[in-house]
């Protein structure tokens, strides 16, 4: 199903301009939606699926379907990284674990190309986390033109041998300026959305509250202003897929 002519004038385009930089620009697992889609403004469109990978111990990779909705055709560029945190923050670096088939494609109109993430070696136990980008890349024609073109990229969560690590076990503490959640379990866990609140009922803001996701044996933060003012608060939160409260420990003596 791939143009070759067109594949092969594309990967040059790409030799030429270099490698794509930064990631990832946009999460892409809005929950609870079963399949995401990518559009430029009045140009190509592709649906992804599933929007969470994961590969169980023993079996070989899973299967991402990318299918192009619209009437033209739709280059598209897939890369693997490696995902872990430190000091609260996402961290990536060249995965060496798992590989792509294919990593470069041209999907016709009304089309869909079958993407393959394989293991390179067999399944241990702990669960190992990595992130699939997905980038529509420009039309080489606009490219060689010198015309400006828009690149709409996404990143899905790729979780393997999470059946081997147990569950998540989390811990909230909060201090003058941060709330913490810390996972002490060995599975990730996906935290949608958190609201806090005084003893009185009154909303606190928290900033950076989009979804997010804590490993297993790692912490993330949320910036809260003047947190030991606060007194008790409770939290209310949508963690895996159910509603979580909880009072945090505070850490401000």
């Amino acid at each position: 199903m791939i143009r070759r002519a067109a594949l092969f004038r594309l990967v040059a385009v790409i030799a030429c301009g270099g490698s794509l930089a930064g990631f990832p620009s946009r999460a892409a697992e809005p929950a609870p939606a079963e399949s995401a889609q990518m559009t430029a403004s009045a140009g190509p469109s592709i649906s992804i699926a599933p929007l969470r990978v994961e590969i169980d111990s023993g079996t070989d990779g899973a299967t991402v379907y990318l299918s192009n909705t619209s009437s033209s055709d739709v280059a598209i560029q897939s890369r693997l990284f490696a995902w872990s945190q430190v000091n609260g923050e996402d961290t990536y670096a060249v995965a060496n674990d798992l590989t792509l088939s294919p990593s470069i494609s041209m999907i016709p109109p009304g089309e869909t190309q079958i993407l393959r993430v394989l293991r390179k070696g067999g399944s241990s136990a702990g669960e190992k986390r990595f992130r699939l980008v997905v980038d529509q890349l420009p039309d080489p024609k606009s490219v060689e033109g010198g015309q400006a073109a828009t690149r709409i990229r996404f990143s899905l969560p790729v979780f393997v041998d999470s059946d081997t690590a147990g569950g998540s076990r989390l811990a909230w503490r909060l201090s003058d300026d941060r709330l913490e959640l810390a996972n002490t379990g060995g599975a990730t866990a996906k935290v949608v959305t958190v609201a806090m609140k005084t003893a009185g009922g009154q909303n606190v803001e928290i900033g950076r509250n989009t979804l997010r996701y804590v490993h297993g044996n790692s912490t993330i933060t949320w910036p809260v202003g003047r947190g030991c003012s606060l007194g008790a608060v409770q939290i209310e939160a949508q963690i895996d897929g159910r509603t979580v409260d909880a009072q945090p420990l505070s850490t401000c003596g």
